[in-house]
């Protein structure tokens, strides 16, 4: 990520259109071929093969020579796209140390336009899984989905979910941009929940992130989906961070409530082995689904 973010001053207009064409027809072929990029781009047929010869000496694509000569973006460079258009937009001016490294996603510190310190959220669903959906597939005329279809979503549905959480007051990360597979949102500040093993008041962090479920669930009418001690924050006031929100769900999903349920005992099962707090699960869910009235919200 550190040598793309050098290279990516030198990436000329060129480069970015043809990087551009490939990834606006990557769900139907598998490797671009090289006829299809010249009919798609405004520039000469040479220079497009000298530009794809470049790019694929930077990792920015991949080729293949196999039945055609073909292109598609690599990781590297769908990662170039989404850092260029940022970029551009003054989003971001300089890319850090990571925050951490998932299976899914890698968080970066960053600086945008005001030097002030920003998080940019990489997402990379399904990579692996979706290329052997690929060799497995056998309708011709199917879309050929890819990790970067699936990233780009979860990357949206993650922005709109902390926009959504943002306006009900949820103690969340602010969303600041998206692009592709990349989301923009405030730092983080605080330790990864799974690391504290010394809490002043356990159970009045456990009530906080219990009452920030209930928010979600009242007032934004959404379900995080994964919530667990691997994705809330803990600042030295003992303010809470709740992240990682991809996987939400609207209260309109049929296993919305089961969802909610397995929420809510990552939870208090962390705390309960952690910390020696007991919450009873069903007590808690009846809490956090009734409203006002003393009834369900979705009865």
């Amino acid at each position: 990520m550190h040598r793309l973010a050098k290279i990516l001053p030198e990436i000329q207009p060129e480069e970015i259109q043809v990087l551009q064409t490939l990834e606006e027809v990557t769900h139907r072929f598998e490797y671009v071929p090289i006829e299809e990029v010249n009919k798609r781009t405004t520039i000469d047929a040479e220079d497009v093969l000298f530009l794809l010869s470049q790019l694929n000496k930077r990792g920015l694509v991949q080729r293949t020579k196999k039945r055609y000569l073909g292109y598609r973006i690599s990781q590297t460079g769908y990662d170039a796209l989404a850092l260029y258009d940022l970029a551009q937009k003054d989003v971001i001016l300089s890319l850090g140390q990571p925050y951490g490294v998932g299976k899914e996603a890698t968080v970066y510190r960053a600086l945008d336009a005001n030097n002030e310190e920003v998080a940019v959220k990489f997402l990379r669903w399904g990579r692996t899984s979706f290329r052997r959906v690929r060799r497995l597939r056998t309708l011709k005329d199917e879309p050929l989905y890819s990790w970067m279809d699936f990233s780009k979503r979860a990357a949206k549905r993650e922005f709109t979910a902390l926009r959504i959480l943002q306006k009900v007051g949820g103690k969340v990360p602010t969303p600041l941009a998206v692009s592709r597979h990349v989301v923009v949102m405030s730092k983080m500040s605080g330790t990864l929940l799974l690391h504290l093993v010394d809490l002043k008041k356990p159970q009045k962090i456990l009530e906080k992130i219990v009452q920030q479920i209930q928010l979600a669930f009242q007032k934004a009418e959404l379900i995080h989906g994964d919530l667990s001690e691997y994705n809330v924050f803990v600042d030295e006031n003992e303010q809470i961070t709740l992240f990682d929100w991809p996987q939400w769900q609207p209260l309109t999903h049929p296993n919305a409530l089961w969802m909610l349920k397995r929420d809510i005992t990552n939870v208090t099962t962390f705390f309960r082995r952690r910390f020696r707090i007991l919450y009873d699960v069903d007590e808690t869910l009846t809490r956090v689904t009734a409203s006002p009235n003393g009834k369900m919200k979705n009865d």
